[in-house]
């Protein structure tokens, strides 16, 4: 019996949607003691890669240099980043602004790409390039609009 028939594909062929993490979503979210992955893994059907742009971690090391309630979210952040499951990716040439290059790295992404934010002209930019927005309810879950599964 040939063995090739019998073995699964490899992880890395398989489909998947890639969740990008804005900085003010990871801060909003740990100060509402809520488990990013968890919640993500629950509103995204299917298979997900979830990435943050060294943008992202930058601007959290910059806000954890300031002071303030603010610093304390941001080392929180960093701290959770550091022992997560998350990939930081190097953003691409062109915008030094976070959210235009959040956007710019959707748009040249061939994976299914989706933001996680809670900033409104963000999801606004988003919606104008038909782009995924994910953001938190309330108390519990996410609403992940005009998310396409991968294929």
């Amino acid at each position: 019996m040939e063995i090739d028939r019998v073995r699964d594909p490899p992880l890395s062929s398989k489909a998947y949607t890639q969740i990008v993490l804005d900085t003010n979503f990871i801060i909003s979210m740990l100060r509402q003691h809520r488990d990013l992955e968890e919640e993500i893994k629950t509103a995204i059907p299917g298979g997900t890669r979830t990435v943050v742009l060294d943008l992202v971690v930058l601007e959290l090391e910059r806000l954890a240099r300031g002071s303030g309630n603010v610093r304390t979210w941001a080392n929180a952040a960093l701290a959770y980043l550091a022992k997560g499951n998350f990939s930081i990716v190097e953003h691409r040439p062109g915008p030094t602004d976070v959210d235009a290059s959040l956007v710019q790295f959707a748009l040249s992404e061939k994976t299914p790409t989706a933001i996680a934010t809670i900033d409104r002209q963000l999801r606004v930019a988003l919606d104008s390039f038909d782009i995924p927005a994910i953001s938190p309810r309330a108390r519990f879950g996410l609403i992940a609009k005009s998310i396409r599964l991968a294929t």
